[in-house]
């Protein structure tokens, strides 16, 4: 039987985060028809976890598994055989840009440091800035969903950026 809180609480998540997965999406697989798929999986897969637990960081969690769906999907590209063979624009792999340990390690500490430097602000220059960046709102529509003006949000963003580049340099 289906708890109506369970589904009422995924509702919440999918309606709050849809766009900032879509588009997390969007720029890691390039099709928008799996990027639909995929943000469509992230809500199923929290349907299916249910009530448990008390999660403390929310947002993280669903971005977490949406990274997790990202490695099944990668996982199983590589163990599934390629059934049709298209031919390639770089026959020779030249364009190739390969990803090294390294520059992961870097891409991991670099992206730790932001989310640090993120959750030092304010709140609601956080949220500004995290509904702009990530959930692609303007700025008029930022100031009618928390009551401000479009001029208070446009000095939080610039505020927002300012103390990041100073922390992150």
């Amino acid at each position: 039987m289906r708890n109506p809180a369970c589904d009422e609480n995924v509702a919440f998540l999918a309606l709050r985060y849809k766009r900032a997965v879509h588009a997390y999406f969007l720029r890691r697989v390039a099709d928008r028809a799996e990027a639909d798929d995929l943000t469509q999986e992230v809500y199923a897969a929290l349907a299916r976890r249910g009530q448990g637990d008390e999660v403390e960081n929310l947002e993280g969690y669903v971005f977490r598994v949406a990274t997790n769906l990202l490695r099944d999907r990668a996982r199983r590209k590589r163990t599934q055989p390629e059934l049709e063979s298209t031919g390639s624009a770089d026959p020779f792999a030249r364009l190739i840009d390969p990803i090294s340990p390294e520059r992961q390690a870097i891409g991991r500490d670099d992206y730790q440091r932001f989310i640090e430097a993120l959750e030092t602000l304010p709140e609601r220059p956080r949220m500004v800035f995290v509904l702009n960046r990530f959930e692609e709102m303007s700025g008029r529509e930022i100031a009618a969903l928390l009551g401000l003006s479009q001029r208070q949000i446009e000095k939080d963003i610039s505020r927002v950026l300012t103390l990041l580049r100073t922390r992150l340099s």
